[in-house]
Parts: C-alpha cells; structure tokens; sequence
C-alpha cells in the first residue's frame, strides 16, 4: 500500500461542530417558503457540485422561481456561508492532524477525493490540512462529481499509482466506497464522525472504523 485517498466531510472534518448554515437556515433569512426552497435547492446541488453555478448564483436562480421577502439579504446569505464553511475546515480535530501526518513521516502518498461547492473549495484550499495532501480531487473544480468514475481516474493518474496501491477512506456518502472498490481500492468506511444513536451507519460488507488510528492498523496488515 502506498497511499491513503481520504473524503473530506464527515471524514476529515465535520459540519457538524460549528453553528450549521444549511438550506433551512438560508431559506429563513431570505423569507422564503420552505416547502417552495428546499426542492429548487435540491436541484442546483450537482450545479453546485461540478462548479457550474457559486452560492449566490443559486440563490439567484431559486428566486427567479420562487418568492424571498428579503431578497436584499442575499449578500449577507453569501458571507454568512462562507464563514460558516470557513469556520468547519479550521476546526479540525488534533487526531486527524496527527493522522496525516504520521501517514507523511511513514512514506504514504495523502490525496483527498471530494464532492464540494466552491465555497467549500475556497475554504478547503485556506485550511490547515491542504499541506498533507499530495493530490487534491475537488469536484467543482473537475467537473466530476463521485461516484462518477473520472474523478478516481485522474486522482489515481496524478498519484501514477495502480489501484491496488490505494487505500480509500470515507463515510459512505455518493456511494464512495462502492466505487473505489470497483477500482480495485481497498476501502475503509470512516465512522469517527457518527453520533452514537445512528448504530445503522456501518455498509455491509465494508471494513469500517470509529477512530482515525485504526487506518494506520489496517495499512500495517495489508503489508
């Protein structure tokens, strides 16, 4: 094994550690109907995605088709993301810092694979883990989102690595894992970052684990 290819959220970090500014939350400051936001939210995500349309584009177009009492805070929508996007990929927890690192002392090539807005890009490329990656793989800057084969692809040609050399770690989202393994990846669901009520998160027939060291346990076995 030669590299570690790890997500970005509910991986690395998680969204869940600061105050959230999520579609209900942009939704009420802007004065629209939830019922009317939500879905016309949902249908820029791969827009969003593949960086075909930034935040405020989005909130834009949902208004054209929609209604926003306040369509005036839209600016302050806009900032407000990109702190609260900035704010999550500052915060990183010291074990996956120290995780990383102990991949880079050990001879591991480190790459992220990571479906992401452009806010999210922004904040990825400013924060305090950009210096352990190798390769960075962000969807919006691509044009490819997982679990479209592509985005692997170009990962493992910038890494000039065979799958086989891989390991890929993640939570499970965009059915990750399934493709990395059709790779011939090794794969490692990551639970580090599941509440204790969810006991359902673990995908059958995948390796999983709670706690970040355990990637080190498992590329010591596959030597």
């Amino acid at each position: 094994m030669k590299a570690v290819i790890f997500d970005m959220f509910e991986t690395l970090v998680t969204l869940h550690s600061v105050p959230r500014y999520f579609g209900r939350n942009i939704a009420a400051d802007l004065g629209a109907d939830i019922d009317e936001f939500y879905p016309l939210w949902h249908e820029t995500e791969e827009a969003r995605s593949k960086g075909k349309m930034d935040f405020e584009e989005s909130l834009y177009w949902i208004g054209e088709r929609t209604s926003y009492a306040h369509p005036e805070r839209i600016p302050e929508a806009v900032e407000k993301r990109r702190a609260f996007k900035a704010e999550s990929l500052q915060k990183v927890e010291y074990r996956i810092v120290s995780l990383l690192r102990e991949l880079k002392e050990r001879g591991y090539k480190v790459a992220l694979i990571s479906n992401c807005f452009l806010e999210e890009a922004e904040a990825i490329r400013a924060g305090v883990l950009t210096p352990c990656f190798d390769v960075m793989m962000l969807s919006c800057e691509q044009g490819v989102q997982k679990p479209e084969h592509e985005i692997f692809e170009r990962c493992l040609a910038e890494l000039n690595l065979a799958p086989e050399e891989c390991l890929y770690v993640g939570d499970g989202g965009s059915f990750e894992l399934e493709t990395a393994r059709a790779f011939g990846m090794q794969t490692l669901q990551a639970g580090w970052f599941v509440k204790n009520e969810q006991e359902d998160w673990r995908k059958e027939g995948f390796a999983s684990a709670t706690d970040p060291e355990e990637v080190l346990r498992v590329l010591a076995e596959k030597k």
